[in-house]
């Protein structure tokens, strides 16, 4: 039986990072379901580690950590000895870099990344038109020595946009497989129903006819969030936030009250970060003409992944501003908008590779944004139909990186 190692779990602040982890597992399980699977997590709580003993009984976990000039724990030692592949998750870059690099330089067997972003630009303000041909202008190395060196020791390379797969297929590496793959969460698709139940009935919301609205600053507040003094960085953000707060969320706005008068059913807002709620309360409460405003609920707290998803389910369509709702309603069948705005990373094209709706925060985004979601809204069945074409496409995809990913150790799956 192949051992897979799995480093995943990069932080439980946001339900988007979190669902790479059980989207990647579900990946392996259902395209080689024979392997043995391990997740080496590299932050995970106890809500996440609940999910995931719940889901995915037979995964065991390991939380041990690499630590410099040290030697591994007895747990790392075993895995070492016993693992076939380490496969570094879906993420917003390399976050798990140290783990591969230990695990290569101490094993030499193979590994392989499982659908990240490798931005060179950040953080420059841009639309996604304008980064690619940024992108395509870099002419040198702008890897570090610890990327490179993950990177060109790679079995595969597997880029959840193509404009990560344009930047590093530029950059001569020695990897044989360069290439798009989606973000594992378009397979995270395991959770009951019941789980979004409370939710639901808080609400009074119906199987099909309620909206979930995601908002979001342009620049995550992290120092808030995690209760550190701010740096000047983070000042400067929190500044750049407030500059652009009010418009970019009155998109949002505006297509909240779009649905709300055209279809007379509510609209939910939700986070998919833990900060979001506060700014939603801030922002959106009473704030909604008089005619939508009844039907116009705010979830008062953060939620966990497997809630939002059982919601996400019985959805009739999903607007986000941050980038991983509209790919777990993407697993759930639902249809979905992406607002991206232009602070957010070369990820969003990930959106133009899938196929799948966004506008770009900037003029005329509110008016856009309107179009798509009443075309979601005077069709639905056909709006299902694009969805589901879309979701095939996309786990077809990640079926070809599990099959990759078990070549590289010389197996065959199903």
């Amino acid at each position: 039986m192949v051992h897979v190692v799995l480093v995943s779990g990069w932080q439980t602040v946001n339900i988007g990072d979190v669902a790479h982890t059980p989207g990647a597992l579900r990946a392996f399980q259902r395209y080689a379901p024979d392997v043995k699977l391990t997740l080496w997590a590299r932050s995970i709580d106890e809500n996440v580690r609940q999910m995931l003993r719940r889901y995915f009984p037979d995964v065991e976990i390991v939380e041990d950590r690499v630590v410099a000039g040290e030697p591994l724990s007895p747990a790392l030692e075993r895995l070492f000895a016993e693992g076939d592949l380490l496969v570094h998750g879906s993420g917003p870059s390399l976050v798990g870099q140290v783990e591969v690099a230990e695990w290569h330089r101490r094993t030499g067997k193979p590994h392989g990344i499982f659908g990240v972003t490798v931005d060179p630009l950040r953080p420059y303000v841009s639309t996604l038109a304008r980064a690619a041909s940024m992108v395509s202008a870099i002419d040198g190395d702008l890897l570090t020595e610890l990327q490179r060196e993950v990177l060109d020791t790679a079995a595969f390379v597997y880029c959840r946009d193509s404009l990560t797969e344009r930047f590093l297929a530029g950059q001569n590496l020695a990897a044989p497989t360069i290439a798009f793959g989606p973000d594992a969460t378009v397979m995270f698709d395991v959770v009951d129903d019941g789980d979004g139940q409370a939710v639901l009935a808080e609400y009074g919301l119906q199987p099909g006819q309620f909206l979930c609205a995601v908002p979001r600053l342009r620049f995550t507040p992290y120092h808030q969030i995690r209760n550190y003094p701010p740096a000047a960085e983070d000042v400067r953000r929190t500044a750049y936030n407030a500059g652009y707060v009010k418009s970019d969320l009155d998109v949002l706005r505006q297509a909240v009250i779009g649905w709300v008068r055209a279809t007379g059913q509510p609209a939910l807002v939700v986070p998919e970060m833990s900060y979001a709620m506060q700014v939603a309360e801030a922002e959106f409460a009473g704030t909604f003409p008089a005619d939508v405003a009844d039907l116009v609920h705010i979830l008062p707290r953060f939620w966990d992944l497997t809630e939002a998803a059982a919601v996400y389910r019985r959805a009739g369509a999903v607007v986000s501003m941050e980038c991983h709702s509209p790919l777990i309603a993407l697993a759930e069948g639902i249809p979905s908008i992406y607002l991206r705005q232009p602070t957010d990373t070369i990820k969003g094209e990930m959106y133009n590779d899938l196929g799948l709706p966004f506008v770009e925060l900037g003029p005329g985004a509110d008016a856009a944004a309107g179009q798509l979601l009443q075309k979601i809204v005077d069709d639905r069945p056909a709006a299902a139909e694009r969805v589901q074409e879309t979701r095939d496409g996309a786990q077809e995809r990640v079926r070809g990186m599990v099959e990759t990913a078990m070549a590289a150790v010389g197996s065959r799956i199903r």
